[in-house]
């Protein structure tokens, strides 16, 4: 066995085709970007507490699989940060399609009974493996990017659509505040990765300026991390919640707020306990 090169990173050289403006191995040998990977376990903590949330007051398995779907999301994004190879940048962007192909089916299939049968998933599954096999050819990220954007655009409209047909009220105004944070949150999120890749040089200045750790809040991939997952996360409430109010049971449920009041989650009135029936 050969000895590793010291000018060798621990992951080898980067093989993705994105890296992002925070500099490699500066914090940690086996971590290439230090910031930009630990800022995933904002994911995972969001969907574990989701997940065990939903596991205890009994919401269905669409939900579970959703909050699922953003710890995948979590992983992979800390793989491929920490890392910076290809294999696991797909690890990182493929399943941002395959969680929002779960959300968009799941504000299609409000009510009682499916209204679209198995059309609806088969679409999305044929839309995201259509995805998967040509992102293996088309190697510019930018194709990902559309792609993701087309879902998260569907998914906001039907959102809208469905929040105009709450009568104005309590419940109307508690479900737009779910939503509008989720697009505040993303609309942050999506601001800052902007500004980290069109003004990269300059925060690299600003960090070499102030130092550690004060430079990590100028890591504004990270905070893109912070953004996309708290809006996902608020998204998912919104659905929770709409889902019981389209199904006439929001009496039945209540909002509550944890973690300095900045995480919702849809817990059983007391009062409804002895009478409560699982949302299907």
């Amino acid at each position: 066995m050969t000895e590793r090169d010291n000018s060798t990173p621990y992951w080898g050289h980067s093989t993705s085709t994105l890296d992002w403006c925070e500099e490699n191995y500066v914090d940690h040998k086996y971590i290439a970007e230090f910031v930009n990977t630990t800022t995933n376990l904002i994911f995972i903590g969001l969907a574990s507490f989701g997940i065990y949330i939903t596991a205890k007051y009994g919401f269905e398995t669409r939900f579970t699989i959703a909050y699922a779907a953003i710890a995948l999301i979590g992983i992979g994004s800390w793989m491929f940060h920490m890392t910076l190879l290809y294999e696991f940048q797909l690890l990182d962007e493929l399943p941002m399609i395959y969680g929002t192909c779960v959300l968009v089916h799941n504000i299609f299939e409000t009510g009682h009974k499916r209204k679209y049968g198995i059309y609806l998933p088969l679409g999305l599954f044929v839309y995201a493996s259509s995805i998967t096999i040509a992102y293996l050819y088309i190697l510019n990220p930018v194709f990902h990017q559309v792609s993701y954007a087309i879902l998260v655009t569907v998914l906001n409209i039907r959102s809208y659509y469905l929040l105009s047909l709450i009568p104005k009220g309590n419940l109307h105004s508690t479900l737009k505040k779910l939503l509008f944070g989720a697009w505040a949150m993303f609309g942050m999120g999506f601001f800052l990765w902007n500004v980290d890749n069109i003004a990269c040089d300059n925060l690299k200045l600003a960090r070499a300026r102030v130092g550690r750790p004060l430079g990590y809040l100028l890591e504004l991939h990270g905070w893109w991390h912070i953004g996309t997952a708290f809006g996902t996360y608020y998204w998912i409430v919104f659905n929770q919640y709409l889902r019981v109010a389209l199904l006439g049971k929001e009496n039945e449920w209540k909002l509550n707020w944890t973690g300095f009041g900045a995480i919702p989650y849809m817990s059983i009135n007391d009062n409804a306990k002895k009478d409560y029936v699982k949302v299907h």
